[in-house]
């Protein structure tokens, strides 16, 4: 069984194996199976006041659990009054376009070193798309 708990920065920092650091707090979730961290999802806030997220789960996660996943934490940010959450779509998972698509994310006009930005808006949110 995998249990969902928050995330700090000393997890974020063992599951990337001390290659990626965030230097803003985050808000998220890890994914745990005993004591082993298998996923971690979140969401930050850049200096231009973008909330932008993130996803990733170690090898052998079907991808029923990233979207039951997913789902979970966009709940979360609906119900937390989070107007919109940008993402970049990782293109090692052949599944990845679906399973934005399926969560309610839209592609935008937007690039990040060659990968396109997808946002999630609030359906909440009165003007927000």
């Amino acid at each position: 069984m995998i249990e969902v708990k928050p995330i700090d920065a000393g997890e974020i920092h063992r599951f990337y194996k001390g290659q990626f650091k965030f230097n803003v707090p985050v808000l998220g979730y890890a994914a745990r199976k005993g004591l082993m961290t298998s996923g971690l999802g979140g969401i930050w806030q850049e200096i231009d006041g973008r909330v932008w997220g993130f996803m990733a789960f170690k090898p052998g996660h079907r991808g029923g659990f990233f979207y039951r996943y997913a789902k979970l934490f966009l709940a979360e940010a609906e119900r937390s009054g989070i107007p919109e959450i940008y993402v970049v779509r990782d293109h090692r998972l052949p599944t990845s376009e679906r399973l934005l698509r399926r969560c309610g994310f839209t592609i935008t006009e937007e690039k990040i070193a060659d990968f396109w930005v997808w946002v999630w808006r609030n359906p909440r949110m009165k003007d927000n798309g």
